[in-house]
């Protein structure tokens, strides 16, 4: 009896030097500083089969796409407008996107807003939503079944933003058993931060259940 008393005091200073040791960091908030970038993704040559491979161009609008907003969607146009010409040659389906009004003062951008160097034409069709064009707040923008009355099984996503669009659509179409390929130079963040595209590059490529579903790759390693 003598021997358990004498453990208790023992056993109570062992548990408050235990709580009142110093605590590692907690949250990704505390250890952000002392975080390091992983090694980038690879970037994968990828062959589409044109029939049933569509092109997303999502959100190419001025409202957006401009040197003040984003410099470095104006920087990805060209190499956007290579791609679209290169799969319009090969029958490619081409689907594009806008968004609607922010609000009052907002008008909805219409077709007419898309950057005329990659806008749309002939009966190419238009989605509008926010950041997942297969949908608009609680309604089914027609996207998939759209995609899927063509036979189309693998989707590449460009467009802005990198953080919109471009990682909802292609997180929620992955989630709809398309293949998806993500060119990095066809995608684009806001103002200057490249943060911003390294994020979304990463998550594409490790998200549970989207990445086994996601093709990183470059528009020049795009072959139809």
């Amino acid at each position: 009896m003598l021997r358990i008393r004498s453990a208790l005091p023992i056993a109570a200073l062992t548990v408050a030097l235990v709580y009142a040791a110093p605590t590692t960091a907690q949250t990704i908030i505390d250890e952000w500083s002392s975080i390091k970038a992983p090694a980038a993704p690879e970037l994968k040559p990828v062959t589409v089969d044109p029939k049933t491979t569509a092109l997303l161009v999502m959100d190419l609008i001025k409202q957006l796409c401009n040197e003040k907003n984003r410099p470095r969607c104006v920087a990805s146009i060209p190499k956007i407008e290579t791609l679209l010409a290169e799969a319009r040659a090969k029958g490619v389906m081409v689907v594009y996107s806008s968004i609607p009004g922010l609000g009052p003062n907002v008008p909805v951008p219409v077709v007419g807003d898309i950057i005329p160097a990659v806008a749309p034409k002939g009966d190419e069709p238009v989605v509008v939503s926010f950041v997942d064009k297969f949908i608009l707040r609680d309604k089914d923008t027609g996207l998939e079944k759209m995609l899927k009355d063509k036979g189309i099984t693998t989707v590449i996503a460009v467009g802005t933003a990198a953080h919109g669009a471009a990682l909802y659509t292609s997180s929620a179409a992955a989630l709809r058993g398309f293949n998806v390929i993500v060119p990095v130079d066809g995608i684009s963040g806001d103002g200057q931060d490249p943060y911003i595209e390294q994020a979304v590059a990463y998550i594409l490529t490790h998200a549970p259940v989207l990445s086994p579903k996601v093709t990183l790759t470059r528009i020049d390693m795009i072959k139809f």
